[in-house]
């Protein structure tokens, strides 16, 4: 199944004159960009943007399956939502222990990183501080997992039950975590068997402590 083919499932209307998908309330003159996967935009979606969009990508992600092969198990997005909140707990709890292995060595200054601009003279002039990317991704991550638990409640799924795969999620990270502990591993064989992990989780790639978004 294609894009269009999931934005005109989502009910979303396509505008000759704009080009794009719009949003379908019944308003005149109306022409607001759709969120993709929804057939509203963020003024009538009737929840935040960010909770919006995560639905959205669970709309399209579940749909997609449509298109796979007939004893593939067809998803919904209820079922994405939960999917997408486990590992984003994963990722977060593995990016969080990396920012701990990280701070070991370089304590404090290992959140944080100078940034610089260039002088009038050329010269490199210092402009204050920001998160490192490993901070950053961490932060991003725990953002992640508030938006989809979100999501999934207003979707009416269970509280308890968001809360089960959460845990689960965290006893994953948690004995893979032992599990590095108890194998006493070389930086560099760490990092390969974090890279690995993250890899299997669609995360990006891990050097030396630090990842690529």
């Amino acid at each position: 199944m294609t894009g269009e083919d999931l934005m005109a499932r989502s009910g979303a209307r396509w505008c000759e004159t704009h080009d794009r998908w719009e949003c379908s309330a019944k308003k005149p003159d109306h022409h607001a960009t759709a969120i993709r996967g929804l057939a509203l935009c963020k003024n009538h979606a009737g929840r935040s943007l960010a909770v919006a969009k995560a639905l959205g990508e669970a709309n399209l992600a579940a749909w997609s399956t449509a298109a796979k092969p007939a004893d593939a198990v067809a998803l919904d997005p209820g079922t994405v939502v939960l999917d997408q909140l486990r590992v984003a707990v994963m990722r977060a709890d593995l990016y969080g222990e990396m920012l701990r292995w990280q701070l070991e060595v370089e304590d404090e200054v290992g959140l944080v990183g100078t940034v610089y601009a260039a002088g009038r003279d050329g010269a490199r002039v210092e402009t204050g501080e920001r998160a490192r990317g490993l901070a950053q991704l961490e932060a991003a991550e725990r953002d992640r997992v508030v938006r989809f638990a979100k999501t999934a409640h207003d979707m009416g799924i269970a509280e308890r039950h968001v809360e089960l795969e959460q845990e689960r999620a965290s006893l994953v990270t948690a004995a893979f975590r032992a599990a590095l502990g108890v194998l006493e591993l070389l930086p560099a064989d760490r990092d390969l068997a974090v890279r690995t992990f993250l890899t299997s989780l669609g995360a990006g790639e891990v050097v030396a402590g630090e990842v690529d978004p």
